[in-house]
This record gives structure tokens, sequence and C-alpha cells, in this order.
């Protein structure tokens, strides 16, 4: 039999899930008067984040680490938005890859979302939850015994 202490690796990555899984649940209700889930703004955030503010459709698909249809369904929520933050196009280099760019409208969508996910992001990481994680980590006996 396995004798768990609160040092161990199991309970620190269960601490860490469930401080992930309220970190979701934070952005979530932040994101709402935006009609944005975190997964869609990881989505733009990844657009934005491009030199030339455009990826295809497998780019994201492997970066935000989804399936082709999440990511699909994802980018016909997002182009039907009254914003218009993306457009989908065809790549000149290879007419059956679909690939999408963040629009100006986007990027002003994006900035705005993205002062409401650091405000969300800086009060959890400053709470009290989050330093003990923090030192729960520091204190993980990583050795197998």
């Amino acid at each position: 039999m396995i004798a768990i202490n609160n040092n161990s690796n199991l309970c620190t990555w269960l601490n860490m899930k469930h401080f992930e899984n309220d970190i979701q649940t934070t952005l979530e209700k932040a994101l709402l008067k935006y009609d944005l889930s975190p997964v869609e703004f990881s989505f733009l955030h990844y657009l934005y984040d491009q030199y030339d503010s455009k990826a295809s459709l497998l780019e994201i698909k492997d970066s935000l680490k989804l399936s082709s249809a999440a990511v699909s369904r994802m980018a016909v929520r997002l182009e039907s938005k009254d914003c218009r933050p993306i457009v989908r196009y065809h790549s000149d280099d290879n007419q059956k890859a679909v690939c999408l760019k963040i629009t100006e409208s986007g990027i002003a969508f994006f900035k705005k979302t993205s002062k409401v996910v650091d405000e969300s992001l800086n009060k959890s990481f400053a709470s009290e939850d989050f330093q003990d994680l923090r030192d729960m980590i520091l204190a993980t006996n990583t050795q197998t015994e």
C-alpha cells in the first residue's frame, strides 16, 4: 500500500488540477459578457500572436491541441460574431488549405478581452491558494521511495 502525504506528487497534481479548474471557471465568467470562451480567446490569441496575424486551421489545431472538428466549429462561431474577428480564405500556395486571419476589429476585440483575462489571471496568481500551490510544488518530493 502506498502512503500519500501532503507533499506527494499525486497530491500536488490534484491541487494543480483543482486550481486550473478554478481559473477556467473564473475566465469563463469574465469572458461571458463578450460571448467568448477561454478556448476561443486562445484561438484569437494564437492568430494575434502570429507575425502576419494568420494561420491555417491545421496550425491552430496543433497549437491548441484540439481536434479538427473543434477548430472548425470555433472558426465558424468566431466568423459569425458581430465584430467579425476573423476571416477565412484559401492559401495562395495550396488552394485546399483553409486559413484564417484576424481582422482589425478582431485585434481590437482581442485587446479588450485580453485586459479582462489579464486582470482575472493576476487576481488568481496573487491569491493565497496559488501561493500555497506554488509552495506545494516546490516542496513536492519527486524522488521515488
